[in-house]
């Protein structure tokens, strides 16, 4: 690898003519994006448009089929994400990759440990761990596991690790996904202050306002094409989400949303809770109806997903109730909830939702193989079929007969919704249905939701961070704040996402 000559001025992160196949089929269309020294390159695109294939082959995780990577001139073909790095290339992926049972000393030093004659030098790194995340605004303790931090500050001590080794250029895959309110904001200066130091980045978002906020540029993948390289001053937000989602979307987007008072109430309510307490739950109080979606807003660390979590059975209580269906649960479990008509989708569907080496259709009979057994074997092309009757019907894309992990995100968490209406449920508890998926996917997911609740008449209780989510998809809303909430949900034509934020940030 050859150095640009000294003094000349620095072209930039080049990607020239990008093509990549799987299988055959091609994910990148000779694609070009070019990224100089303090500029914000957004990037977009929908589930499967070549977003996650593009940052591989510039970090140096995978190698395209043809076309040339270049920084300052000088081509490059890396055979690994350290190399990529070694030349200036950082990477933070959406999916945390630091490791939680280590500590954050170590995790910063990770394979560039400090030695003297052969000794760590402990004290050394301590100091310089606790310093690097503090433009970040973390106060971090050295010797504490990285696990035994919320994910918000698990992502920012990541992207704080990345740009401590020196990189030139960043790429930033949905950092915002886990932080939300002055985190997001706080965050986003952070990005224009890397950017003004002379940082060149790119950064996938689906959040619009926040690629706006930041991007000097945006780049809107379609396809495996570029379909958008311009100026943001230059394009404006509908003719991105029509770039992407097509001409629908766009005039939805155009579209003031009209809020009506939510339908009637009918009935005992299915799933009430009263003084629920857990190691991270104070006093959580909710009634859930049948026919009806209650959102739950909160900041990150509220006990949203915990409260989720112990209706689903999944994390223990210490003290007060569920009564599911008027009936009161003693000792709730997994199985106990499955058998009481709950079903529940994860937040992080790439660590508790799918398994990523099975195929699309065993991932979504996982939970009912019970009733696929004949004399203790699987009726395996009875089940399959059934699977890919409900695929079929959420237009799940892509090789559904390789594994899971092969498909796009937004595919993934279609198939991971496949699963929960493969258990026939009564109450559906949906955590950050949305996380990480593009406006289309998001669209059909708000759809389906709407008609599980008000076509179906099941009880649903949807956990989201986004404040114009939980307005949209919810007939009332609680606001969870220090893993307590109210049973005295507000009806959503009474709520705007800033009275939510604002609700939040004054009790937090």
């Amino acid at each position: 690898m050859s150095d640009t000559t000294k003094g000349a001025p620095a072209q930039g992160l080049r990607v020239d003519g990008i093509v990549k196949r799987y299988s055959g089929v091609a994910v990148l269309k000779g694609v070009s994006v070019t990224v100089k020294p303090g500029e914000v390159v957004g990037l977009v695109g929908h589930n499967g448009a070549g977003k996650s294939t593009l940052m591989r082959m510039i970090a140096g995780a995978d190698r395209p089929d043809s076309g040339t990577i270049s920084i300052d001139g000088t081509v490059h073909s890396f055979s690994s994400p350290a190399e990529a790095l070694e030349v200036g290339i950082g990477t933070v992926y959406q999916e945390l990759s630091l490791l939680p049972n280590l500590t954050v000393t170590q995790n910063v030093f990770l394979g560039d440990e400090l030695t003297k004659a052969g000794l760590l030098k402990r004290d050394e790194m301590r100091e310089i761990a606790r310093d690097v995340g503090k433009r970040f605004g973390l106060k971090l303790d050295p010797d504490r596991r990285v696990g035994d931090y919320p994910v918000a500050t698990r992502q920012l001590l990541e992207i704080a690790i990345a740009t401590r080794s020196n990189a030139k250029y960043l790429m930033l895959d949905e950092p915002t996904t886990s932080l939300e309110g002055d985190q997001v904001d706080s965050f986003l200066e952070v990005v224009r202050s890397l950017a003004d130091d002379g940082l060149g980045i790119i950064f996938v978002d689906h959040k619009l306002e926040e690629l706006y906020a930041v991007a000097t540029r945006v780049v809107a993948l379609v396809d495996g094409e570029v379909r958008i390289n311009q100026a943001v001053a230059d394009v404006s937000r509908t003719d991105v989400i029509r770039a992407i989602a097509g001409d629908e979307a766009a005039a939805l987007a155009d579209t003031p949303v009209q809020r009506e008072a939510p339908p009637a109430k009918t009935g005992e309510a299915t799933v009430t809770v009263r003084g629920l307490k857990s190691s991270k739950l104070g006093n959580v109080n909710l009634d859930a109806h049948a026919g009806h979606i209650l959102g739950l807003y909160g900041l990150v660390g509220s006990g949203r997903t915990e409260i989720l979590r112990a209706i689903a059975g999944l994390d223990r209580v210490s003290g007060g109730s569920i009564t599911i269906k008027g009936r009161k649960v003693t000792r709730n479990s997994p199985q106990v909830a499955q058998r009481n008509g709950i079903a529940y989708l994860s937040e992080e569907r790439k660590i508790d939702g799918i398994v990523p080496g099975l195929d699309s259709p065993t991932n979504v009979i996982l939970p009912v193989l019970s009733r696929f057994r004949q004399w203790g074997f699987l009726q395996k092309p009875k089940a399959y079929k059934y699977a890919t009757g409900l695929m079929d019907e959420l237009r799940v894309k892509g090789n559904r007969t390789g594994p899971v992990a092969s498909l796009s995100g937004g595919n993934q968490q279609k198939v991971l919704f496949a699963r929960v209406l493969a258990q026939e449920p009564q109450i559906v508890l949906l955590d950050e249905p949305t996380k990480g998926v593009d406006l289309a996917v998001k669209a059909e997911i708000h759809r389906l939701t709407k008609s599980l609740a008000h076509d179906q008449g099941l009880t649903v209780i949807v956990v989201s961070s986004e404040e114009d989510e939980i307005c949209d998809i919810s007939d009332e809303v609680i606001v969870v704040s220090e893993g307590s909430c109210a049973a005295n949900p507000t009806p959503i034509n009474q709520v705007t996402p800033a009275i939510l934020r604002e609700t939040a940030w004054a009790v937090a």
